[in-house]
């Protein structure tokens, strides 16, 4: 085709296009970039919710630890209410132990010393009327009794908490030094009576007669 045909083919085609003015293709421009950023901050915001921060970790929400439950307390044993005092068969025991000793003349100084509770029980007494004839110890075995200590009285004679159990009983006994007046021995021992069986031992010596007991005048 020779150079005026196509011009005149050239010509012909262009008017055949519409028309374009500026707004319109400046309008479609803008659009078109306003879709193109919207596109790209959606993109933008799925990236954030997919990849991990700049810590490299992905961040987990840690979970409540679970409380842990106390675990109830035992209930506490009711502890048995300590019995006080003697029980009726008791002092019925201790009532016959001092009848006994009467009966053989003397009187008891201390009923507390009778230990019902214990196998070897004793109580201390005096000759009935004779207040410087000084003591003795009146022993049981149980309810029954079982003997004294020794055959002659002391000024001075008690029952020591040290070195008393349920089958033994400590006696202190005054012993009188060079020098003491009577009835104030300034010394004192300590002898332990045993059972042996049902047999009453003394466990350490008693003190001689002379060096228990010195009656005082008047």
């Amino acid at each position: 085709m020779d150079p005026e045909a196509r011009r005149v083919k050239a010509e012909r085609d262009r008017r055949r296009l519409p028309h374009r003015n500026g707004p319109a293709v400046w309008a479609r421009r803008i659009a078109g970039l306003l879709g193109t950023a919207a596109l790209l901050g959606v993109g933008v915001a799925s990236a954030q919710m997919i990849l991990p921060d700049s810590g490299g970790e992905p961040v987990i929400a840690s979970e409540p630890s679970p409380t842990a439950t106390p675990k109830p307390k035992p209930a506490k044993k009711a502890s048995k209410p300590k019995r006080k005092g003697l029980t009726k068969a008791q002092k019925a025991a201790r009532a016959e132990a001092i009848a006994e000793v009467r009966r053989q003349g003397f009187t008891t100084l201390k009923d507390s010393d009778y230990n019902p509770r214990a196998t070897l029980r004793v109580l201390i007494a005096r000759p009935v009327g004779d207040a410087a004839g000084g003591y003795r110890a009146f022993f049981f075995l149980r309810d029954r009794f079982i003997g004294n200590d020794a055959r002659a009285n002391s000024s001075i004679l008690r029952v020591s908490s040290k070195g008393t159990g349920k089958r033994q009983v400590a006696l202190s006994y005054g012993v009188y030094a060079p020098g003491d007046p009577p009835g104030e021995p300034s010394e004192r021992k300590r002898v332990r009576f045993k059972l042996e069986g049902e047999l009453l031992q003394p466990v350490d010596t008693i003190p001689l007669d002379n060096l228990r007991l010195q009656r005082r005048r008047g």
